[in-house]
């Protein structure tokens, strides 16, 4: 992880001040560390998408299952 400072800034900080900052960087990146973001919805859509998917197969499977 890289965080950026500038000198000017580090002059007047604190080590809390800078433990703090290295904190908030360190959650807003994607998604790691305190990031609590629920991705149910997006997989539930998905397995959907999946299981409709596999029904329409299903189906055209048995219409050509007895052909010759």
């Amino acid at each position: 992880m890289d965080i950026s400072i500038d000198a000017g800034e580090l002059e007047g900080m604190s080590e809390d001040e800078l433990r703090r900052k290295y904190d908030q960087h360190s959650r807003g990146s994607a998604g790691v560390g305190g990031s609590k973001e629920d991705f149910s919805d997006m997989v539930a859509k998905e397995m959907a998408k999946k299981r409709q998917k596999m029904e329409r197969e299903r189906e055209t499977k048995k219409g050509k299952e007895f052909r010759f």
